[in-house]
C-alpha cells in the first residue's frame, strides 16, 4: 500500500485526510512533491514521507508558482509497484505512475480549480498563462484516464469529475475527528476557520457579524490575512494560525460557526457540530450535504452580509441541546470514513476485474507499461 499527496506544506482539511489514511494503513509510505515539516501537522514527522526533486527547492508559501514543474515532480517519484496506491489529489497526485499490477484509486477533492474555473468556481487565470495552462490541461486530462477508479469527497465534486474527466466516482465524505471535540453550552461569539483566500468570502462573515452586533473569531492564514486585519471592524479578531488546544477552546466557547463561501465539502460545519454548536453556512456546495437546515444550523440563501446577519439573529430559534449537533457529526467520524473508503476501494476493484471492464480503467491502453 502507498499513499500519494500533492504537497505537504499546509494546515488544511486535505492534510488531515492524509493523516486519517495513514492511520488506516500505518505502514504505507506517503509520496509527495514537497514536504515542509514546520508548515504542516506535526504528526507527519512520524510517517515515512518520500519526496520528489522539487523538495530541494527553497519554496514554501509560494509553492503554487511551481505548477509548471509539478508534472515532472510526480514523474520523478518513479513507478509505484504497490498492490494498492491511493492518491489524495486536488490537481497533481493522480498523475503518479503505477505498475500494471497495481490498483490505483484517486481520492479527489476537486479537479484543479485554476485549470477548469468555469466548472469548479476557481479564479480565472491571467491571459498570459493561456499557453502553459493548455499544456497542463492536456497532462491533467491524460493522467485522469489512467487510474482504476475515482472517489469524490462530495456529490458536488463527483459531478465535477464527471464533467471534467468523464469518470464516474463513488462518494466518501472526509473524516471528522469527533473524539477531539467535547459538546459544550453555547457562548456568545461566532467562529470561522478557513484559509484566507478570496473565494472563502471572509469579508462577508466580518460584515455580517458587525451588522448583527456579535463578535467573530477568525482562525487561518493566507494571502488575505493582513488586508483583512486592516479593515476588521470592532469585535472581529483574526488569530492567524493557532495550535490545536487553542482551536478546541475557540470551538468550545463559540455561539456558532459561520461559513460564507462555497466549499467542496467543508469540515467546519461538522467540527462545530461535534463541539455541540450549530453552523450558518452558504446554501451551496458541501454544506448542502452536511447541514440540516433548521436543525443543525441554517443554510443561508445568499452570500451577502445582510442574508448572513439575518441567519445570525435566528440562532435562538434552534434547539440549544449540544447533543443534537454532536449526533450529526458522528455520521462523519473517522471510523465511518475508514469503513466507507475501504468499501469504495473494494467496489472499484470489483468493477475493474469484471469481465467487461478494461484492467486499466477508462481510457487505459491495456499495455504492459506503467500508467
Amino acid at each position: 500500500m502507498a499513499i500519494v499527496h500533492d504537497y505537504l506544506n499546509q494546515f488544511g482539511g486535505a492534510e488531515r485526510v492524509v493523516l486519517a489514511m495513514s492511520a488506516l494503513w500505518p505502514d504505507a509510505p506517503i509520496h509527495t512533491s514537497l514536504y515542509r515539516p514546520g508548515s504542516v501537522y506535526p504528526e507527519f514527522r512520524a510517517r515515512d514521507v518520500r519526496t520528489s526533486w522539487v523538495d530541494r527547492l527553497p519554496v514554501d508559501e509560494r509553492f503554487r508558482a511551481l505548477a509548471p514543474v509539478l508534472p515532472s515532480a510526480m514523474r520523478s517519484l518513479g513507478v509505484l509497484r504497490n498492490d494498492l496506491v491511493v492518491s489524495s489529489s486536488s490537481g497533481w497526485a493522480h498523475g503518479v505512475r503505477t505498475a500494471p499490477g497495481s490498483t490505483h484509486v484517486v481520492y479527489c477533492y476537486t479537479p484543479a480549480r485554476w485549470l477548469y474555473p468555469r466548472l469548479t468556481g476557481g479564479e480565472r487565470p491571467h491571459p498570459a498563462a493561456a499557453l502553459p495552462l493548455r499544456a497542463l490541461r492536456r497532462w491533467d486530462l491524460g493522467k485522469a484516464r489512467l487510474p482504476d477508479g475515482y472517489i469524490a469527497i462530495s456529490r458536488l465534486v463527483a459531478d465535477r469529475i464527471a464533467a471534467v474527466y468523464g469518470r464516474r466516482s463513488d462518494v466518501v465524505y472526509p473524516p471528522v475527528d469527533t473524539s477531539a471535540f467535547t459538546p459544550s453550552p453555547p457562548g456568545t461569539r461566532l467562529l470561522l476557520v478557513s484559509r484566507l483566500l478570496p473565494y472563502k468570502r471572509v469579508d462577508v462573515a466580518m460584515a455580517a457579524a458587525q451588522a448583527a452586533g456579535v463578535g467573530l473569531d477568525i482562525v487561518g492564514t493566507g494571502p488575505l490575512l493582513e488586508p483583512l486585519r486592516a479593515v476588521a471592524p470592532k469585535g472581529v479578531v483574526l488569530h492567524g494560525r493557532v495550535d490545536d488546544a487553542t482551536l478546541l477552546e475557540l470551538f468550545a466557547s463559540c455561539r456558532a460557526a459561520i461559513l460564507p463561501g462555497q466549499e467542496d465539502f467543508g469540515l467546519l460545519p461538522l467540527e462545530a457540530n461535534a463541539s455541540g454548536k450549530p453552523v450558518i453556512a452558504l446554501a451551496a456546495g458541501g454544506a448542502l450535504e452536511t447541514v440540516v437546515d433548521g436543525r443543525t444550523g441554517f443554510l443561508c440563501p445568499e452570500p451577502t452580509a445582510d442574508a448572513f446577519a439575518a441567519c445570525i439573529r435566528r440562532l435562538d430559534d434552534l434547539d440549544a441541546d449540544p447533543a443534537v449537533y454532536a449526533r450529526q457529526a458522528e455520521r462523519f467520524s473517522a471510523e465511518a470514513f475508514g469503513r466507507e473508503l475501504t468499501a469504495a476501494i473494494d467496489r472499484i476493484r470489483d468493477r475493474r476485474d469484471a469481465p467487461h471492464t478494461s484492467r486499466h480503467g477508462r481510457g487505459g491502453t491495456g499495455a504492459g507499461g506503467p500508467r
